[in-house]
């Protein structure tokens, strides 16, 4: 088993006795400081936004540091550390003493959304994901799938993926951390989600047309056991998330042009096992449990409809769950991430596209829907909920983002203001609660290139929001910042 090289940063300077994040005060915007830094050490390490009076601090130490995608848990189980990633690997940064410790485990690409990705494939990491239970980290390296103890810097391979699934989209780690979930093509062959032509968004319309059949497939941690359990003929699979309370449900995304697609949906990722009994059919079986033949003959591996009595079959999981459907032109729903209580499947929407703007939800035990609305400027690429579910995040948007909203490049927090009632109409006539939202301002991203999305993630003590940004400059790439809810004193 190879350990990989490791060393450790200890910034014993930036902590202070109660576990905050510190540093010298300076209530200075960085920009003066920034002209003249040469190295990612010359820039500025804390400041107070003079725009909003918060408090920011860096927490990378190197350029081109990123945190993870904003609905991949990057935090460990004890909430004490968060990783990021670096050009040769991986960091944790813990966020009371600020230590930083390195994996050099291969090569992280670029996150931009608009820049086509050239890392080599042998040792391009990616699929990044920290376990619920355990201090490890998971990933792909190249085509095999790795797990880093964080703890002791130890890896070591579960499994390798076929050519199929090895330009899909994953990993996502469920709540008891037993397995693994991803999606891939169908069939060895055809480009899948992403793949060696694939350059951005720009070409997502003709990679919809393509029509390529993918699946979900789960591998099991213990065993390295890969399992292909669902297929879709016509439907683009991403964005896949395991609940993080229930360790069989799974919310996934139909990709594509979002006007054109009913995209949140989620399954469960266990199938029962039936036995045949005299006078079945795979199609009577199929509609007895909401599937259809094609898709048991699939999931039990058989290569005609032919069956007999007595014979084992596993079933497909299912059927899949809609979460939001659409109910006029131009209506999209998209950017889904769950609520840390398990209970609710939340997701940006607007109806129609850049004209009214909510997040949208679903209490998944009754399945009735939620709004909090907000204005154009106050849209957010991406949006995330704290740990107790009272209070929402939103990393704003640029002039090329989807509202192209005024003024709207900041880093926001959410309330919820319940004293203002509305009811609109959803789908199948459902009287649909809707509240304002009461924004704050964070921090001013006005220097921030939204090429690279900044992805805002609560702490797991709810007192500082995490993000990513190249506010200080190009030349710097990405830098990995904290900004405090409370105002700074």
């Amino acid at each position: 088993m190879k350990i990989p090289h490791r060393f450790v940063i200890c910034l014993s300077l930036l902590a202070l006795p109660c576990g905050r994040f510190a540093l010298a005060a300076d209530a200075t915007p960085p920009a003066a400081n920034v002209a003249a830094a040469a190295t990612a050490a010359d820039l500025p390490t804390e400041w107070t936004d003079p725009d909003t009076g918060h408090r920011i601090v860096r927490l990378s130490r190197d350029d081109n540091t990123q945190s993870l995608y904003f609905h991949q848990n990057p935090f460990t189980p004890d909430g004490t550390r968060t990783v990021v990633t670096v050009p040769d690997g991986i960091e944790t940064i813990n966020l009371k003493t600020h230590e930083i410790k390195k994996f050099t485990l291969g090569n992280a690409p670029t996150q931009r959304i608009d820049t086509h990705d050239n890392t080599p494939v042998d040792t391009r990491i990616s699929h990044i994901v920290v376990g619920r239970k355990t201090d490890t980290v998971y990933f792909t390296r190249g085509a095999d799938v790795m797990a880093t103890n964080l703890d002791t810097g130890e890896s070591h391979k579960l499994t390798t993926l076929p050519d199929e699934l090895y330009w899909g989209a994953g990993f996502t780690v469920n709540a008891d951390e037993t397995l693994l979930a991803g999606t891939g093509v169908a069939e060895p062959g055809p480009l899948g989600a992403i793949g060696p032509e694939w350059t951005g968004n720009q070409n997502i319309g003709v990679r919809l047309q393509r029509v390529v059949p993918m699946v979900l497939y789960t591998i099991n941690i213990k065993t390295g056991e890969l399992k292909k359990f669902f297929r879709a003929e016509h439907d683009w699979l991403n964005h896949i998330q395991f609940s993080p309370t229930d360790p069989t449900l799974l919310m996934y995304c139909h990709e594509g042009t979002w006007s054109q697609v009913d995209r949140v949906w989620q399954i469960r990722v266990v199938g029962d096992t039936y036995t045949v009994k005299p006078g079945d059919t795979l199609d009577k079986i199929a509609a007895d449990h909401g599937t259809y033949a094609a898709m048991v003959r699939y999931t039990a591996q058989l290569g005609t409809n032919d069956i007999h009595p007595g014979q084992q079959l596993t079933l497909p999981p299912g059927p899949p769950r809609l979460i939001h459907q659409r109910t006029i032109q131009g209506e999209i729903a998209g950017h889904e991430f769950w609520g840390m209580d398990g209970k609710h499947a939340w997701y940006d929407l607007q109806t129609p596209q850049s004209q009214v703007f909510w997040v949208g939800g679903m209490d998944l035990a009754t399945g009735q829907h939620i709004r909090f609305s907000l204005p154009k400027n106050e849209w957010s690429v991406h949006y995330n909920v704290s740990p107790d579910g009272s209070v929402f995040a939103g990393d704003g948007g640029g002039p090329n983002s989807v509202a192209r909203g005024d003024n709207g490049q900041w880093i926001f927090l959410f309330t919820p203001d319940y004293t203002q009632l509305t009811v609109v109409k959803g789908a199948n006539d459902e009287d649909v609660k809707t509240y304002p939202f009461k924004a704050e301002r964070l921090v001013n991203l006005a220097k921030h290139d939204y090429g690279l999305e900044p992805n805002v993630n609560f702490t797991p003590d709810m007192k500082w929001i995490i993000f990513r940004s190249n506010m200080l400059g190009a030349d710097h790439g990405s830098q990995v910042f904290a900004v405090e809810i409370a105002k700074a004193k």
